[in-house]
Order: structure tokens, then C-alpha cells, then sequence
């Protein structure tokens, strides 16, 4: 409460303590009564947070997601996983049936056959030509269709690779994870037919690392940059409160929702987060170190709020101050004091004789 009444009754008696000097400033007799009342403390300097509070998500990094599809149409044989499990990188997922897939194999078994041949032709026309019994138009053939026939290989080779087929000439394409990660979604079941090689079988995630994603209004965003600090508070865990800092900042505002998207990076080692859960998201802003004061220090004299400031030993003056009231016992000063300032913060009010 600010206090606006003059000097106690004691204070008024003849053995006043306190007395003003030239400046106008307040002295206070060593070792009086007074003087034994008189709290001084040395005024705060601190880092205060105005942070920007939006609804956000948190979703899967986009790299740590992975759509499973086949590459070819045919008939599923086996699916060995479900929704929820951990699979790791390389691990088998689900198997196919397919003529393209045993096409491929045919085509790659022929084409190996053809290379063994031409092989064989071009070494034997390089040893008819050196006894002399053949003309080296022979041997360019040979060499003709060696190349032909390595290229063929290749060509079919390639396609087996891209159909990720096993190796044998039974047709199965045999579908594996990418990544280390959890099932998400499975669309696929055994003696189902794949007829749209676009259709999505398996989804996969890894949520070891999440994105904390915050719609930050127009009017917030000035003071938004990368590195600030932001605290996620996830809806599933009222008491939790989550630390990270600004990763990215969207090149646009959103159209039609006049807000900019700022990305978060959380780390998710336990699971305990999953991708979709609704959170809300704090960015804080620093502002410049900032002076506070107890509001017991805080006076009333014409209109002002002032505060006593000790400017030498048992010797105070009367300042001026602007101040920003918060919650609780301190108050920002905005003017009026420096970081090196002691005022009263006990007493003030038998120092307040104006």
C-alpha cells in the first residue's frame, strides 16, 4: 500500500531524529531510534519474461515419418506387424505375391544367361582371331553383343532392386521398415489384392523426436526469433511443463488466420508424448534487465509515486519513480532508480514529511 501521512508523533517531538540538510535530503542520527527502524535494501535487477501464450500441436517430424507402399500390384501373402509395434530398420513388414515381381526375376535369369554366353563367345573369338583362324569383324561382333548382353543384366537387375524382390524365382516382393520406429497405421491384411500401387500399406513414426508447433498471432510476432525460449505445457499433463527453444519460424503468415507458425523441437526419449496432442505453447520474450522494489518502499507524496533512496550513510533522498504493479510482493520501476541504488523498504513512512 503506498503510505501518504507525515512524520509519526515521535518522529515530530522535539528530539526529532531526522533533520534535512542543504539538499534538501533527509539525515538520520546514527544509532537513534529511528535509525534502528530504517530497513535499507538494495534495490533488484532482473531479467523479467513477457511471454506470447498460443494453442499449439504437437506433431511427427516429417523426416521421422514413412509411408510403406508396394511397388508393384499383386496379392498379399503375410502381414507380420500391427498398429503400436516397434520395428526396427531393416525388419520384415509384410510379403506380396506378384507376376510383375516373378516377371522380373524371369527377365533377370534370362539376361544373366545371355551375359554368361556372350561372355564365353567374345573369349572364344579372341582366341580364334590370335591362331589366325578368324577375321576381326568376328571379334568386334562378340564384342558387340557382350556389351548388349552386360547392359541387358544390368537393365534387369535394376528393376529387381526397385521391386525389392527375394532372390529366387518365386514372385515375392518382400516389404521391409526403413526406419527404427513405431506402426501407426496398417492397411493391409493377408489375401488382400493391391491394385493401386499408390495406396498406403503401412505408416510408420519415430517419435523419438517430436515438433512442438505454435500459431503465434500478427500482433505477437515483432519480437519472435530463433532461439527464444519456449515453454510447452502438453493438455494430456496438466502439471508438466516442457523446455525448448525456437528452431524455425515459418516464411509467411498463415492466410486467412493471421498467424505465423513457430517450430519447436522436444525431445521424446520416454514416448510419453505422441504426434497430435493438443499443448499450449509459450513464447517468451526477454525484455532489458529490469529494476524492482518491494511495494513496502513505495510512497505517496503529490500525485507521485516516490521511494527514499540512501545516497551516503544515515542520508536519504526523496525520488521519484515510474512503476509496471505485478503480482506479488515486487514491482517493476520503469524510471527513477539504477541497478546500484539501496531505498527503505521498512520505515519509509516516518521519513515521509512532505
Amino acid at each position: 500500500m503506498l503510505s501518504c501521512s507525515g512524520f509519526a508523533s515521535q518522529a515530530n517531538a522535539e528530539n526529532n531524529p531526522a533533520h534535512r540538510n542543504a539538499r534538501g535530503q533527509v539525515v538520520v542520527e546514527a544509532d537513534s531510534a529511528l535509525d534502528k527502524t530504517l530497513v535499507v535494501t538494495p534495490v533488484t535487477a532482473s531479467i523479467w519474461n513477457r511471454g506470447v501464450r498460443t494453442p499449439g500441436q504437437i506433431v511427427a517430424e516429417p523426416s521421422r515419418s514413412v509411408t510403406v507402399f508396394s511397388p508393384v500390384t499383386g496379392l498379399i501373402q503375410e502381414v507380420t506387424v500391427n498398429p503400436g509395434d516397434h520395428v526396427q530398420a531393416g525388419q520384415i513388414l509384410a510379403r506380396v505375391i506378384s507376376g510383375d515381381a516373378a516377371q522380373a526375376t524371369s527377365d533377370e535369369a534370362k539376361a544373366r544367361a545371355g551375359l554368361e554366353f556372350a561372355q564365353r563367345a567374345f573369349t572364344r573369338a579372341q582366341g580364334v582371331l590370335a591362331a589366325g583362324g578368324g577375321a576381326q569383324k568376328d571379334l568386334e561382333n562378340a564384342r558387340s553383343n557382350l556389351l548388349q548382353a552386360q547392359a541387358e543384366e544390368d537393365r534387369a537387375q535394376a528393376r529387381l532392386s526397385a521391386l525389392q524382390s527375394a532372390s529366387g524365382a518365386d514372385g515375392i516382393i518382400t516389404l521391409k521398415a526403413p526406419i527404427e520406429g513405431d506402426v501407426s497405421a496398417v492397411n493391409a491384411t493377408a489375401g488382400m489384392n493391391v491394385v493401386d500401387i499408390t495406396q498406403p500399406l503401412i505408416v510408420m513414426a519415430n517419435s523419438e523426436e517430436l515438433w512442438a508447433i505454435a500459431d503465434v498471432p500478427e500482433r505477437d510476432i515483432r519480437g519472435v526469433t530463433v532461439g527464444q525460449q519456449v515453454n510447452v505445457a502438453p493438455s494430456a499433463f496438466p502439471n508438466v511443463i516442457l523446455h525448448s527453444t525456437v528452431s524455425a519460424i515459418d516464411p509467411i503468415v498463415q492466410p486467412n488466420m493471421a498467424v505465423l507458425r513457430v517450430r519447436s523441437v522436444l525431445p521424446n526419449v520416454d514416448g510419453a508424448l505422441r504426434p497430435n496432442m493438443y499443448a499450449a505453447i509459450t513464447v517468451m520474450e526477454p525484455q532489458p534487465p529490469t529494476i524492482s522494489v518491494p511495494q513496502s518502499a513505495l510512497l505517496m507524496n503529490n500525485d507521485k509515486v516516490t521511494v527514499f533512496v540512501r545516497v551516503a550513510p544515515h542520508v536519504f533522498e526523496r525520488r521519484a519513480v515510474e512503476i509496471v504493479y505485478d503480482e506479488g510482493d515486487q514491482c517493476r520501476v520503469t524510471s527513477g532508480l539504477s541497478p546500484s541504488d539501496s531505498v527503505v523498504t521498512v520505515g519509509a513512512i516516518l521519513l515521509n514529511d512532505d
